[in-house]
């Protein structure tokens, strides 16, 4: 029922924000970004290599997995995270349970922790940059601040999740309270041990990604008639990523997207529809991969229900 709600809420957030940008202004926009969203799509599909490259930096040690399969796992992930609330832990609770047959469940649990910590730890970091670029290209404090505000959040979740994952008291705890559960969560941190509580490897590529993920933005904000500057791509890829983090409990950020780039359009020098415009064609790359993602993940279930994954 509250996933049914959260659901409805974004749809009547997504059909505010297109009835107060205007309908008739979004389609005059819309059709002559056509032309570039190829680009946007091969950029998010960048974005998505990089993320495995990310998890292989976690995994190695752990035999030589193919990076066919890491990508495919990838896009399933990318696939779930599209459709399910919370959908970065869900993608990679997704993933985990796809690479467990090639380096057991323990270090495949410890993986999806380890790259969920990397993910929000990854965004902080570029976050900074996205600072930057926003304190250089507006005269206004709100979007400045609400990307603050966002490095501290995400920075302290990260490292907090990297801290639950490997410290021995938590696994004494639970060896305490619950033997049985202690004994999982003790193979779980036998694994989350394997690598630090800060990886420089995963986290640089998650950074590369949020790099290729700004030039996408960059690309999108064109298609629309912006003309940005570098210092304007990273001020447009940090209301992107605080309203990641906003609509994180909303399926694919379904209108809180678009409000947030709506409310952050004079912070963007530009007006409430061709600000809304650019996280519009944003759905694009974004549904592209979703769906093939899903395409994916039934196709790789049917060949291990099959016995040939």
């Amino acid at each position: 029922m509250a996933r049914l709600a959260v659901a409805g809420l974004g749809l009547g957030l997504f059909a505010w924000t297109i009835a107060d940008a205007g309908p008739e202004t979004l389609l005059s926009l819309l059709p002559r970004a056509a032309a570039l969203l190829p680009l946007a799509i091969a950029l998010e599909a960048a974005r998505i290599g990089l993320d495995a490259l990310s998890t292989r930096a976690v995994l190695a040690g752990r035999g030589a997995i193919p990076f066919r399969a890491l990508f495919a796992a990838q896009l399933a992930a990318q696939g779930v995270m599209g459709v399910f609330p919370a959908g970065r832990s869900a993608s990679e609770a997704t993933k985990a349970a796809l690479l467990s047959s090639h380096v057991g469940v323990p270090a495949a649990v410890a993986m999806g922790t380890a790259n969920q910590a990397n993910v929000l730890i990854g965004s902080a970091l570029f976050s900074l940059a996205c600072l930057a670029g926003a304190m250089a290209t507006t005269d206004g404090i709100a979007l400045p601040i609400a990307i603050g505000i966002h490095f501290a959040v995400l920075t302290a979740a990260g490292v907090g999740l990297r801290v639950l994952a490997t410290h021995p008291g938590i696994e004494a705890f639970f060896l305490r309270r619950a033997p049985r559960l202690g004994a999982r969560a003790g193979a779980f941190h036998e694994a989350s041990r394997d690598t630090p509580v800060l990886a420089p490897a995963p986290i640089a590529w998650m950074v590369a990604g949020r790099a290729v993920q700004t030039l996408e933005y960059w690309v999108l904000a064109r298609a629309v008639g912006l003309d940005v500057s570098a210092a304007g791509a990273l001020a447009v890829q940090g209301v992107n990523l605080v309203a990641a983090a906003l609509g994180v409990m909303v399926p694919g950020q379904l209108g809180t997207a678009e409000l947030v780039f709506r409310q952050s359009a004079e912070a963007l020098g530009t007006d409430h529809a061709t600000a809304v415009a650019i996280a519009l064609l944003a759905r694009v790359p974004q549904l592209t991969w979703v769906g093939t993602g899903l395409v994916v993940l039934l196709v790789w279930r049917a060949r291990r229900g099959a016995g040939t994954a």
